[in-house]
């Protein structure tokens, strides 16, 4: 990971919520007041059940509300927590499967299995706003993996979370500015292709709250992240549409601070 407007200090720290399988990694202090991030690892395989789960999450202390900050750490844990425990159901309905039908199991790839890899990103993160972002790749079975993405916006003197309305002073007036701007993006990203893809576009940058799950914060604007999927067919992977501040802050019921620390990924990790 990289960091950025800030230099992380790695600490050893204890476990901030339960989690059987997880551990505390590290603990990132960004200062000024901001909350610092301890680190949820989870790393757990089965070979007789034949799933493995890799997954980073984070979890925040600090001098705010202690209330505010439980109940952000468990929006954030909620959100990876239920994969993992699907992804280990589907493995063990997959080999109360097998045993039940031996011949049409030996059939299969004898290297299948089930997986979960999640990584976290904290693209935004001051003394009163955190957004976190996290990243998954899965496989349960089919043609293919998944990758997906999920977001949370969070106000850290309260800990309630923001939806993409919420984000602006005119939620639905929010949403119709987002639909015209990543349509417009999204055409600009496929070129030649855009034709071919018009469907897919039109209907995943739809006004509508269901497609616009996954909007972030940043230093510089906002990230609307797209799954395969919502706006192109698997092929054309996973779209991210970038918002400059200066043309977004305006409609925007909160400040963005170009000061805000940001723990991004970078290339490779």
């Amino acid at each position: 990971m990289r960091l950025k407007r800030a230099v992380a200090i790695v600490l050893t720290a204890a476990a901030v919520v339960g989690c059987a399988g997880c551990r505390p990694k590290a603990v990132s202090t960004p200062g000024n007041g901001v909350p610092s991030i301890v680190v949820q690892t989870m790393r757990e395989e089965d070979a007789a059940l034949r799933y493995s789960v890799r997954s980073n999450y984070p979890q925040l202390r600090g001098t705010l509300a202690v209330a505010a900050i439980e109940k952000v750490n468990k929006a954030i844990a909620d959100m990876v927590l239920p994969d993992i425990a699907g992804v280990k159901k589907n493995a063990a309905d997959d080999a109360t499967w097998a045993a039940k039908n031996p011949l049409e199991a030996s059939q299969l790839p004898a290297d299948r299995s089930n997986f979960l890899n999640a990584e976290y990103e904290i693209p935004y993160l001051t003394n009163d706003l955190v957004s976190v972002r996290i990243r998954f790749e899965t496989y349960s079975g089919g043609a293919h993996g998944m990758s997906y993405t999920r977001v949370l916006n969070a106000r850290l003197k309260d800990g309630e979370t923001i939806d993409t309305e919420g984000l602006f002073i005119d939620g639905k007036q929010g949403l119709q500015w987002l639909s015209q701007y990543c349509a417009t993006d999204l055409k600009r990203q496929y070129g030649s292709d855009y034709e071919a893809l018009r469907s897919f576009v039109e209907d995943g940058t739809a006004p509508t709250a269901d497609n616009f799950t996954s909007v972030s914060l940043e230093p510089g604007g906002l990230v609307v992240s797209f799954d395969p999927y919502q706006v192109g067919p698997y092929a054309a992977g996973p779209r991210e549409v970038h918002i400059p501040a200066g043309k977004v802050q305006s409609m925007l019921a909160l400040a963005l601070s170009p000061d805000a620390f940001s723990l991004m990924l970078g290339p490779g990790d």
